[in-house]
């Protein structure tokens, strides 16, 4: 880890196994970075990229505030398979929040990627391992040349099966929730004000 920590701090990008699936992961204030991870899925540039975060202190560096509902999801949520929306700060560059004022954030549940996370002490883009539209990466085979041969590294952390993480944005004092995953019903039962997409 402490390698492939290295690699990024000097700009690298690679592909490596989280809680959800394979993600490729950049560091997310190195705007050189993120922007060949957009060539590289070949991704529109204004649909946001995920960032990871390893503790409540990053992601008060990257958000403008969080709110008490806010608060009580992520103690709840946090670390695990759950996006967040927030109102990104000036922390985090334009490029990542897709040209908007949004950005969504994960703390994921590996102790690894936390590891990892810390090291750099900066949060790392992390979004799907394949081309835009194409199928999920859930294995180091599936991986397409053209991303293969033009990263930096690759972890290979076996079969991963799981579900994308499910995400969500308050507004008003109500949960939006913009993609179901695996705790989606959880979240529907534990809180009264829910607005499904």
């Amino acid at each position: 880890m402490k390698t492939i920590a290295n690699k990024i701090i000097d700009g690298g990008i690679g592909v490596i196994p989280t809680d959800t699936v394979y993600g490729l992961v950049c560091d997310a204030l190195n705007i050189d970075s993120v922007d060949k991870i957009y060539k590289l899925k070949k991704r529109d540039y204004n649909k946001p990229l995920v960032i990871l975060i390893s503790n409540i202190e990053m992601l008060k560096r990257c958000v403008k505030n969080i709110n008490e509902l806010e608060f009580d999801i992520i103690n709840r949520y946090w670390p695990g398979e759950l996006t967040i929306v927030f109102k990104k700060s000036n922390y985090i560059p334009d490029i990542v929040a897709g040209g908007t004022d949004e950005i969504a954030i994960r703390m994921p549940n590996n102790i690894e990627l936390i590891e990892l996370i810390n090291s750099i002490d900066r949060p790392l883009v992390a979004t799907s391992a394949n081309v835009s539209s194409k199928e999920t990466i859930t294995n180091i085979e599936m991986l397409e040349d053209s991303i293969k041969n033009n990263i930096d590294f690759i972890i290979d952390g076996g079969n991963i099966n799981n579900n994308a993480s499910t995400i969500i944005k308050v507004i008003d004092n109500k949960i939006k929730v913009y993609r179901e995953g695996n705790i989606s019903k959880d979240i529907i039962n534990a809180y009264k004000d829910i607005i499904i997409k």
